[in-house]
């Protein structure tokens, strides 16, 4: 009896290890095709948007990386830029295919070894009712417990990973598409608001040259218009300078920056009382963190100022630890519970979440009587 036990129990043995080493096997296989689909998507989207300049029938309104309209322009690389895209459509179809079976295949030997797992523990079973070599079954049954324990374990420990791995190719995927929504946000304004000013301008000029003696009084108008168009051009200018934080003097201690950023929000919205409190030590992070922390007061108070229609605002800004804690709290409508779910995936709060997950911060919004958030990082 003990040696059919022994012969039965060495078989499953074998056949969990098999069953686990071709569970890795596949698995490797299915992160492979997740990585490559992963890469082609990155791929298209940057070909969507190359085809999108090239074509002569695109509405570039309808670009979520252009939220400004272009002039669609005829380019004979429209058809290459086609076929390019067609093949990696075919190749993505590929792959989304081969992981849709990959994973039906894992849950499959997955089900396999519990099964097997549940026989040993079965049998082990057994062997107490046959009432042989009690001792000797029960260390032998704890070891099948141990062996399933941690069977177990790697299938969590596995799983974790793989969840892991996806958030933060999530979070890789977001910052890129942020990044190349913003380049061409930039490239946009340069060309249009710009670029194409500076030309008309020009041609205003050429204009100019030839009524300047024979009708100084259209001569007057156009350079009226030039003057103020060179006026708005440098608001277009000075506001994209902003935006890549240009102006922002990095010399100062954080304490001061606060105050002056947040009495400068006073002075521009009269209107919201705004109450702050700011540790007295409280250190001045490295330059990247500096940097990123006032794009995070831009985001949460230009929301505020646009959205929020609250009269009150705290905030609070203290040291402990090492880390730099930030409180914002005002008395508005509130955000929706399904808000980052249904916002635009480049909207300010999805911004401030990819800026956080970069410095390894984390933050907290919660609706308690209008919005709160808190956020944190270490300032080294």
């Amino acid at each position: 009896m003990n040696q059919n036990y022994s012969n039965i129990t060495e078989t499953i043995d074998e056949m969990i290890t098999y069953f686990s080493r071709l569970f890795t096997e596949h698995d490797t296989t299915l992160q492979e095709y997740k990585a490559k689909l992963f890469e082609i998507n990155v791929k298209l989207d940057e070909l969507s948007r190359t085809q999108n300049v090239y074509s002569l029938n695109t509405d570039y309104r309808k670009s979520v990386f252009s939220p400004i309209a272009l002039e669609p322009e005829e380019n004979e690389k429209e058809k290459e830029i086609k076929n390019e895209i067609d093949n990696l459509t075919s190749n993505r179809e590929k792959y989304e295919y081969g992981i849709s079976e990959e994973s039906i295949y894992l849950k499959s030997i997955d089900k396999r070894i519990k099964k097997l797992n549940k026989a040993k523990a079965s049998l082990s079973k057994m062997m107490l009712e046959f009432g042989e070599k009690e001792e000797q079954i029960r260390i032998k049954d704890k070891v099948i417990e141990e062996d399933i324990k941690k069977e177990s374990q790697r299938q969590e420990k596995l799983n974790s990973d793989l969840q892991n791995e996806e958030k933060l190719k999530e979070h890789l995927r977001n910052i890129l598409m942020i990044d190349t929504y913003d380049d061409t946000y930039h490239s946009t304004v340069l060309d249009k608001r710009i670029k194409s000013v500076i030309n008309d301008n020009n041609h205003k000029l050429d204009n100019v040259r030839g009524y300047i003696y024979s009708s100084p009084g259209r001569s007057k108008v156009l350079v009226d218009e030039i003057t103020s168009t060179h006026k708005n051009m440098m608001l277009v200018i000075d506001d994209q300078l902003n935006r890549l934080n240009y102006n922002f003097d990095d010399k100062k201690a954080l304490k001061e920056m606060l105050k002056e950023y947040l009495n400068a929000f006073k002075e521009k919205n009269k209107d919201i009382e705004l109450d702050y409190h700011i540790g007295e030590i409280i250190h001045k992070p490295n330059y990247v963190r500096y940097i990123t922390l006032n794009k995070l007061l831009n985001i949460f108070f230009d929301n505020i100022h646009k959205h929020s229609k609250s009269t009150k605002v705290k905030f609070e800004a203290y040291e402990e630890g090492g880390e730099l804690y930030f409180e914002i709290k005002d008395n508005g409508i509130g955000l929706p519970k399904d808000y980052l779910t249904k916002s635009d995936w480049y909207s300010g709060l999805h911004r401030a979440e990819e800026l956080l997950f970069l410095l390894n911060g984390s933050y907290s919004i919660t609706n308690n009587e209008g919005t709160q958030i808190e956020f944190s990082f270490k300032y080294e």
